[in-house]
């Protein structure tokens, strides 16, 4: 019977926390018990966690003492690790896409498919009536209300995919659908630091290494992973992965047909306009499901089971390569740091040398045969990856009794190159691929959706990424860059910057740096009240009003 793969992973000290499906594992990491699991609660507490469905966000705090989890039902359910006892559950306004811990773990953040980021006290009790929640009133900067009392800390006007605090937690960075990066203070977000402007498509992972906490690197849909000084929104340097990438990449997508809705939390929500005609939007979308209906019961009287309108898209379209960089992490390890990043639906991890003019030749990568969902750096230098061992390659025959694919295996770096490590905790793995996998019907396999990102994350339909191993000739209409729906019309036209694309999104950046005189007063008013700028702020006003192009000679 098929198993569950493990979502998330996260190796502390003495104890690991793992998410499969609906449910939650605590093991120990010297002996691989299985302490703690939510798959051997009582009937009534289990039917409620299976009810919640899949989990789709989670994140420890850094004593690794509690949990933050959501699932389908978009419950915010903060856990204590020692026991995996559930300490609240409160309900979010719309499906979340990140949650974390401040350092001190007093203050739970949440962002959202709303392009929202909303913080909430670790300590939580009061629960609403309906009467209550009616009453309740809407933040006035908020796109929607929140149902759970939660304090808006800033808003994006496309869903966000990624969050981050720097390590000061003065500022916050967010990354969202329309390639923007964002810095803003922290909790105070209206006030805008700085954009990071340069990406031509979404943005979904983001992070700051821990050796160099004034550089960012982001990726996402590009075929570049960026390296940015955050605080002067400046680019360092830009790396070019997607020829490394590309020959790994297990799942294809299907586009996705334009003007077709994303659902309750889809890209609907980019578009205020829209919102204020919701009643009329909901009786064309009812009368467009009455007419569906009656497609599929045609369908199934002449026998087919499907559509005819369905049937018709799915042999227009083919499958695609799509690239979304799912995580990114560092590693200090001989004597240097290194940049980890994973990718939705390839079969390899990936590492680089966080130096200067780091090269595409210096990407390193190890093939597990088998999407990587997940990866855990742990402060010893090991690095936990978590598989989808139940996936199967569409395109090769199934093989009749082979052994189970592992689910969990450990890296290392080594003289530069990522290297399995079969000695360190030989117990904690043995268990992960064995004793601690919770079955699974297919049905629930489908409901985790481990590669959704592949088709809702790009915005484009009607171009795939460039073909590695077949570049086109320069000057023809196919090597012309494509660039996502809703992207800036920089360059698409002859009263662009002569400099191009690039050229185009700087310009961009300078023209918001201008817009954001009015944020500016509004800093100089808090500066003066409160006298809380962040002290990075405070120096780098001193210096002067140029700010002179960022030189990368060492990160």
């Amino acid at each position: 019977m098929p198993s569950y793969p493990y979502s998330h992973l996260f190796v502390g000290p003495t104890q690991t926390v793992v998410t499969a499906g609906p449910h939650i594992q605590v093991l120990g990491n010297s002996s691989g018990e299985i302490f703690f699991s939510t798959a051997t609660l009582p009937e009534e507490l289990l039917a409620a966690v299976v009810k919640s469905g899949p989990i789709r966000c989670a994140a420890v705090d850094r004593e690794f003492e509690y949990l933050l989890t959501s699932g389908e039902d978009k419950i915010l359910k903060v856990w204590e690790v020692d026991g995996l006892r559930l300490l609240s559950g409160r309900e979010l306004p719309k499906k979340p896409t990140a949650v974390a811990f401040t350092a001190d773990a007093q203050t739970i953040l949440v962002s959202d498919k709303f392009g929202d980021v909303f913080s909430y006290p670790f300590t939580y009790a009061y629960v609403p009536t309906p009467a209550a929640k009616q009453k309740q009133g809407r933040d006035a900067l908020a796109s929607h209300e929140n149902p759970s009392g939660g304090q808006l800390v800033l808003g994006h006007a496309s869903p966000l995919n990624a969050f981050i605090l720097t390590q000061d937690e003065k500022y916050i960075v967010t990354a969202d659908r329309d390639e923007h990066i964002r810095v803003s203070w922290y909790p105070k977000g209206y006030n805008i630091e700085r954009y990071c402007l340069g990406h031509l498509k979404f943005v979904t992972a983001i992070h700051i290494p821990t050796s160099d906490p004034t550089s960012l690197v982001s990726g996402g849909g590009d075929t570049v992973i960026k390296i940015w000084d955050w605080m002067t929104g400046k680019t360092k340097h830009e790396l070019r992965i997607w020829e490394t990438v590309e020959p790994f990449v297990a799942v294809k997508s299907l586009k996705r047909k334009r003007g077709w809705g994303d659902g309750e939390d889809g890209d609907e929500a980019q578009e205020g306009s829209r919102r204020k005609s919701r009643g009329k939007r909901e009786k064309g979308k009812a009368k467009e499901q009455e007419k569906e209906d009656q497609e599929e019961d045609e369908a199934e009287k002449e026998g087919t089971g499907t559509p005819a309108r369905e049937t018709e898209s799915t042999e227009e379209v083919k499958p695609e390569k799509v690239l979304v960089i799912r995580k990114i992490s560092s590693l200090d390890a001989d004597g240097g740091t290194f940049i980890l990043f994973s990718a939705v639906g390839t079969k390899a991890l990936f590492c680089f040398p966080f130096k200067k003019d780091v090269a595409p030749t210096d990407v390193r990568h190890f093939d597990f045969g088998r999407p990587v969902l997940d990866f855990y750096v742990v402060g010893d230098g090991s690095i936990f990856v978590s598989l989808d061992g139940e996936w199967r390659n569409p395109e090769a025959e199934a093989e009749v009794g082979s052994l189970p694919s592992p689910m969990v295996k450990i890296l290392r770096v080594s003289s530069g190159n990522l290297s399995e490590d079969l000695e360190s905790k030989k117990a904690l793995v043995n268990s992960l691929n064995s004793r601690s996998l919770l079955p699974a019907t297919p049905d629930d396999l489908k409901k985790l959706d481990l590669y959704g990102d592949l088709t809702s994350m790009p915005k484009y339909h009607s171009h795939s990424l460039p073909d590695a191993d077949k570049p086109e000739p320069e000057g023809s209409e196919a090597s012309a860059p494509i660039f996502p729906i809703g992207a800036p019309e920089l360059s698409s036209s002859k009263s662009a910057p002569e400099g191009g694309r690039k050229d185009g999104v700087e310009a961009k950046a300078m023209e918001l740096e201008a817009d954001s005189v009015g944020v500016g007063v509004v800093r100089k008013a808090d500066s003066e009240g409160g006298g809380d700028e962040p002290e990075a702020k405070r120096v780098k006003a001193g210096e002067g009003e140029k700010t002179e192009d960022v030189v990368m000679d060492e990160i």
